[in-house]
């Protein structure tokens, strides 16, 4: 034991063991205050990343929004199209509308009532078919009429006839009078002449008569019919009667296509013509071109063409609509941009571009072939020429812009 003594204090005896317990105490507490140190180190580094993507890093991105916006201040956002080259022109495909080869409403010629009908809508009928009976009690009357004038005609011919060689014999015997025989042989001239009459309106009854017979003019189907048993029918002009039949020919039907003038010297009657219809996605039907309105229309500037298009199974329709595909031979590669990206006015044909500063620029071009949504441009504009879809009235040479959205112009491998 080692005594500690202080002046004026009592003497305190203390174990000899206490100096190396206190030596352990201190080694353990250095690494739990090591640990507690490392904890509130990490915590404050988390907290201060979430501060950090909580609260400042959405300022500084509303701050970098913010300076964009004040840099895109005073410039018109466009949207601009490349340009599409193409090896060979494309195909040009405009809309057409299917009309039969032959249509027609059938009408009556006599006044009656229908005893029968025997075609009814779809059905398929041959020329001269009879499609209905109508009971005419008119017409069969003046049938009967024209029959007995004409026999009593021939009476009148045959006794005047005989009265003509008897006045001979006489005249020849100096029994009567040159004037005598000349009234005599008069009389036989106009009984021969209200014979032929009679005979002419005979013929005309019997073709009226014929009318009782609604017959097809042609080969076709009945696509409506008007009429039932007992239904009163008049003849008259086309405004004034009831229409009986409505009959069409579609093998082959007729496709008309408006051509516009740009594209008129490559299609020429004789030409193939690949015609398509919604109905039928997956299927073509060959066609050739017939025959052309050999005019343009004023207003639409446009020159009518007629396609035939054989349809022996009937798969098409009169009213369809279709699309027409011409193949277009081209030597030179063409190069398209979007109909709306156009300006037609006063000025010509213009196109507005943006450079590579972003600067607007207004340039003149030629038109070529028009493809429905896209032209041909011949000269004025560069394949890597960035163009104004849309363009607006306000803007101007030099005008500074900000692009909204670009549009890529995909090559087209179309072969003519």
């Amino acid at each position: 034991m080692i005594e500690y003594r202080e002046i004026g204090a009592p003497t305190v005896t203390k174990p000899m063991t206490e100096g190396p317990e206190r030596q352990r105490s201190d080694r353990t507490r250095r690494p739990r205050f090591m640990r507690k140190t490392l904890i509130a180190i990490t915590a404050l580094i988390v907290i201060g990343a979430g501060v950090y993507f909580l609260a400042i890093y959405p300022r500084i991105q509303n701050y970098q929004a913010l300076n964009a916006a004040a840099a895109a201040a005073g410039k018109k956002a466009v949207t601009v199209v490349e340009a599409t080259q193409t090896s060979s022109a494309p195909d040009l495909v405009l809309p057409g509308n299917i009309q039969a080869n032959q249509q027609t409403s059938i009408f009556a010629r006599v006044d009656g009532y229908i005893a029968r009908w025997y075609a009814d809508i779809g059905a398929h009928v041959e020329p001269g078919q009879v499609l209905a009976d109508i009971d005419a009690p008119q017409i069969d009357a003046n049938l009967r009429m024209a029959q007995a004038q004409l026999e009593l005609a021939e009476a009148n011919l045959k006794l005047a006839q005989t009265n003509s060689v008897r006045s001979r014999q006489l005249f020849q015997n100096h029994v009567i009078a040159q004037q005598e025989l000349d009234t005599v042989l008069a009389t036989e001239q106009v009984q021969k002449a209200t014979r032929d009459n009679a005979a002419a309106a005979l013929k005309s009854a019997q073709d009226m008569k014929a009318f009782e017979q609604i017959r097809a003019p042609f080969a076709g189907t009945i696509t409506a019919r008007f009429i039932d048993v007992g239904f009163l029918v008049t003849s008259g002009s086309v405004t004034s009667v009831h229409t009986l039949f409505d009959l069409i020919q579609s093998d082959p039907v007729r496709v008309l296509v408006q051509v516009p003038q740009a594209d008129i010297s490559s299609v020429k009657p004789g030409a193939p013509a690949t015609i398509t219809v919604d109905q039928y996605p997956d299927e073509a039907f060959a066609g050739k071109i017939a025959r052309d309105a050999g005019a343009f229309d004023p207003t639409s500037r446009t020159l009518l063409l007629e396609i035939d298009v054989p349809n022996p199974d009937g798969r098409l329709f009169a009213g369809m609509y279709a699309h027409a595909r011409f193949s277009l031979p081209s030597p030179t590669a063409a190069l398209l941009i979007p109909n709306n990206a156009i300006l037609i006015d006063a000025k010509g044909s213009r196109i507005v571009v943006v450079d590579a500063s972003n600067q607007i620029h207004i340039k003149s071009v030629k038109l070529g072939r028009d493809f429905g949504t896209k032209r041909e441009i011949l000269s004025g504009l560069d394949p890597q020429d960035r163009v104004v879809q849309n363009p607006a009235d306000d803007l101007h040479e030099g005008m500074p812009v900000s692009i909204q959205s670009t549009t890529q112009g995909a090559q087209d491998k179309t072969t003519s």
